[in-house]
């Protein structure tokens, strides 16, 4: 007889027997009644000794993997694990239930984390990495609209360029992606303004933005943002 079915015949006659017993011992303290729900018992202990596999799995073992020098003294030690699951087979069949549901939430929390930080990695290299296409973009010079800016009665032309100049140069150091926050905070601007800039240098190329883990809304320069600043600092 092959291992396998050693196995599945270990479940299934000490499971029954377990079932068996553990009916025996309810019902003659007079806790069970009818004699019928024995079927109940029998097919529980069965159950509960079917899981034993995957509960012995969960644990790393190998008890019951075979090989080619398997010692059949573990079909004993299997079997004792098959009647304990069997006799207590309700609390256990709850216990790897809830085991394996927590194991389950666990898997799927690192799944998302996986595909957030994929995702979150695709998107900053979009920003970082210049394509082709941008690149014959930028091989013009690069210059800004300002009349967008110049319709808003809170920016004077000159005030305004100063503004850009300074928030693209806070790029140009070792903050690569950056939050108007914390933009508004280093160089003493209102975050209103701020972020009215970024988003008007948002729709002319010179920005991208991404959202980090926490949903904190992230702000980079593009290849052109990039040229654009570099070719500022280089005039002055």
């Amino acid at each position: 007889m092959n291992h396998i079915c050693i196995l599945i015949l270990i479940i299934v006659i000490v499971g029954a027997i377990a079932g068996l017993t553990n009916y025996l011992y309810y019902f003659y303290k007079g806790q069970i009644k009818n004699f019928y729900e024995v079927i109940k018992y029998i097919l529980s202990g069965i159950g509960a000794a079917t899981l034993v596999p995957l509960f012995l799995n969960m644990l790393s073992s190998s008890l019951i993997v075979n090989s080619e020098n398997y010692n059949k003294i573990n079909y004993f030690v299997f079997a004792g694990f098959c009647y304990v699951a069997g006799y207590f087979s309700d609390r256990f069949i709850n216990s790897v239930g809830d085991r394996v549901l927590k194991d389950l939430e666990s898997t799927n929390i690192k799944v998302d984390k996986a595909i957030f930080s994929a995702r979150e990695n695709e998107e900053k290299l979009d920003i970082i990495v210049s394509t082709d296409s941008e690149a014959k973009e930028t091989e013009t010079k690069v210059d800004i609209d300002l009349s967008k800016f110049q319709e808003q009665k809170k920016f004077e032309d000159d005030d305004i360029k100063t503004q850009i100049n300074k928030i693209i140069e806070s790029f140009l150091g070792k903050f690569k992606f950056r939050t108007s926050k914390g933009i508004a905070r280093e160089l003493k601007y209102n975050q209103t303004v701020v972020e009215t800039i970024l988003n008007g240098l948002s729709d002319q190329g010179i920005f991208k933005t991404l959202t980090d883990k926490d949903g904190n809304q992230l702000w980079a320069l593009t290849q052109m943002g990039r040229m654009f600043g570099q070719r500022e600092t280089s005039d002055k």
